[in-house]
């Protein structure tokens, strides 16, 4: 752990005089050195754009940027022509949406339990349909299935919450859709990190990954998807590079995939650094890195998912989560904000308040927002140890329980 560790500069900071815990990794994950190293590289010795210069330096970023390609694709088992870098999760779903040229009598059937970014690209263009959780706090799939007709083009579903850490079963979404003659879109923006996702073996139409949650930089993603799924697609946007011929009359050639789906110059450092963030996680290993997390999310739940005067979301005994923990103090006395500010000022805990981009669940859970504790594979059990009793000083402090 202390070798994993000393390889994040970030742990070596300290905020109010403590060593830094860095719980939101939910929302962007730190950076290890060999990433940092990567795009540096990049950016110091061969910093030239890609694939149409003939020059040393254009052809050294054009290998550089296929090689993290191909890395990427080992990573998720797809094929390099089905993987499509793009700025990330929010950009490859509205890549589909508007390359599936959706009409506003067309719906998609996704859940309550989706990111913002997994139901305004698709209610922006056509009936949005969310199937409700069940008891356990996972989507109900025969509620979804209800919500299918003739008029549903693609169904969707989150694979790991960002909110409740809930593992959804997605295979079989994956199933129902072929059942039905549908498309089907899996968001592993939240998982891609946390699992051993195969996409060949999941079978999904899309798979949508964001970069900066997997240990890469912002602003890189990736979108996958079957070869025949993404040929379906009209290429939006258009533009240098998705072409490979604009006639005199201004009609023009579509390049082969991937590249007809990455028009103009893409963030080439932030391919780099991708390619550098999955051989990364690669040398630790995935299932290493399951099997820890798994320990945690007991961990997390067990020590602060049971303190007083607190009450977890989407907590149900028996449902798979990543160590991923939303909370809500119910009288109203400590706002998530709040208690967000208070534990990073005093105890140097960064944590996120607000709704995480999931209004549509905390209005369902009838919260209005909560605090989110996201932790990951370098995190210890001091610093959860740490964070337990933080909670209970401030409760302590603000929220007296008696004599």
């Amino acid at each position: 752990m202390e070798a994993v560790r000393s390889q994040f500069p970030l742990l070596k900071r300290e905020i109010a005089g403590r060593p830094l815990v860095y719980f939101d990794n939910a929302a962007t994950s730190p950076k290890p050195q060999p990433v940092i190293d990567a795009v540096i590289d990049y950016m110091a010795r061969y910093s030239a754009n890609i694939h149409r210069g003939k020059h040393t330096l254009s052809e050294e970023a054009s290998d550089a940027y296929e090689n993290s390609r191909s890395k990427v694709a080992r990573f998720f088992n797809a094929d390099r022509a089905e993987i499509a870098f793009v700025r990330g999760a929010t950009e490859a779903i509205h890549l589909v949406a508007g390359g599936l040229k959706l009409r506003p009598d067309e719906n998609v059937v996704g859940t309550i339990l989706e990111h913002h970014s997994n139901i305004l690209p698709w209610s922006s263009r056509c009936e949005f349909r969310a199937a409700p959780l069940g008891p356990d706090g996972l989507p109900d799939l025969e509620q979804a299935e209800r919500l299918i007709d003739a008029k549903t083009r693609l169904l969707t579903v989150t694979h790991t919450s960002n909110v409740t850490g809930a593992v959804v079963p997605v295979r079989a979404w994956v199933d129902l859709a072929r059942a039905h003659g549908s498309l089907i879109l899996i968001d592993a923006a939240q998982a891609a990190s946390h699992s051993d996702i195969d996409a060949q073996a999941l079978g999904a139409d899309f798979l949508v990954v964001s970069g900066h949650k997997l240990f890469a930089p912002t602003g890189i993603g990736v979108l996958i998807g079957r070869r025949e799924a993404l040929e379906e697609l009209q290429p939006t946007p258009l533009g240098g590079g998705a072409v490979s011929l604009v006639r005199g009359d201004f009609s023009f050639e579509p390049r082969d995939l991937p590249w007809r789906l990455e028009a103009g110059t893409p963030h080439i450092a932030g391919a780099i650094g991708m390619g550098a963030a999955v051989d990364f996680l690669t040398e630790i290993g995935m299932g290493p890195i399951e099997q820890r997390n798994a320990e945690l999310s007991r961990l997390l739940y067990e020590r602060i998912g049971t303190l007083e005067g607190l009450t977890p979301l989407g907590s149900s005994a028996g449902v798979a989560r990543a160590p991923i923990l939303s909370l809500v103090e119910p009288t109203g006395t400590l706002t998530p904000d709040y208690l967000s500010r208070l534990l990073s000022d005093s105890y140097g805990v960064m944590t996120r308040g607000g709704h995480h981009c999931a209004h549509p669940y905390h209005e369902q859970a009838g919260v209005n927002g909560s605090l989110r504790l996201s932790l990951h594979f370098y995190n210890t059990e001091e610093e959860v140890e740490h964070t337990a009793r933080a909670l209970e000083q401030l409760l302590a402090m603000v929220v007296p329980r008696g004599p």
